[in-house]
């Protein structure tokens, strides 16, 4: 697809749209379900959104040319009121220590299990799909997840893929990954920083992992052993913090950080 210009009304800004990116190790763009492309995008203000409308894509800051950003999991909105949050995430909770009023936000999705609450100013251009176009095809969220990747030493081991965690997930949390990338963690843990004290040994499919004896908290525990569950995956954790994989940990891939769309409040 080329590029193609959108316009506002009251706006003499010109709103590029352009192709979904593939995902890459930093940017991880969930593929949008078959036959739904940027060829149906239209562009509208925040508080013109509906429920069933998906959104894709939000825009580089004005005034003037602005591009494409796009949202790494598209959604299917069901916009509400910002006020007290029932899910208490993160970024509800930021926005109202900012003591700002909830009439100049709006809510075009609640939390769920994997991400906060999706809140923007009233007025922030947005990328959608109208849901009477989106209702011909399936839904956002039956296109499966990318995996979730994770390093340790400052991303100088990994990344490693894993089931996505939810959005309370903390470093010190498991991950659940293969059997073939747990033997990659194994295979690395007593060659970094971060395992320098551990040690690593397969006891069939059992992981056993043990720590030098002399800085156990607990004497006497043999160490940690971690059997695959029931569909033969391992959750590792608890033992070092893991670091999530970002654009720093690949130097390979540096590009340009665009800050968060928090949208604008100019009408």
């Amino acid at each position: 697809m080329s590029e193609r210009i959108l316009t506002l009304p009251g706006s003499s800004d010109q709103f590029v749209i352009t192709d979904r990116p593939a995902p890459t190790l930093t940017d991880r763009y969930r593929a949008l379900p078959d036959g739904m492309n940027p060829t149906l995008f239209v562009a509208v203000r925040a508080h013109q959104i509906r429920a069933g409308d998906v959104v894709t894509a939000f825009f580089t800051d004005g005034p003037g040319i602005r591009r494409t950003e796009h949202v790494p999991d598209a959604y299917t909105a069901h916009p509400n009121a910002f006020d007290d949050c029932p899910a208490q995430c993160e970024t509800c909770e930021d926005i109202a220590a900012y003591g700002v009023t909830g009439d100049r936000y709006v809510r075009l999705a609640s939390a769920d299990e994997r991400v906060d609450c999706a809140v923007v100013f009233r007025n922030t251009p947005v990328a959608i799909i109208p849901a009477t176009t989106a209702a011909h095809f399936p839904p956002p969220d039956t296109v499966p997840p990318l995996p979730d990747l994770f390093a340790f030493d400052n991303g100088a081991h990994g990344p490693y893929e894993a089931l996505p965690v939810s959005r309370t997930w903390s470093p010190h949390s498991t991950i659940s990954v293969t059997r073939e990338t747990a033997e990659q963690i194994t295979t690395d843990l007593p060659h970094s920083h971060t395992g320098r004290h551990l040690t690593c040994h397969w006891l069939g499919d059992a992981l056993l992992i043990l720590s030098d004896p002399r800085l156990r908290t607990e004497p006497g525990r043999p160490g940690r052993i971690i059997q695959p569950d029931a569909d033969g995956r391992y959750r590792i954790g608890g033992l070092w913090p893991w670091e999530e994989w970002t654009a720093e940990h690949d130097d390979s891939n540096r590009r340009p950080q665009y800050p968060e769309p928090a949208g604008e409040e100019a009408n």
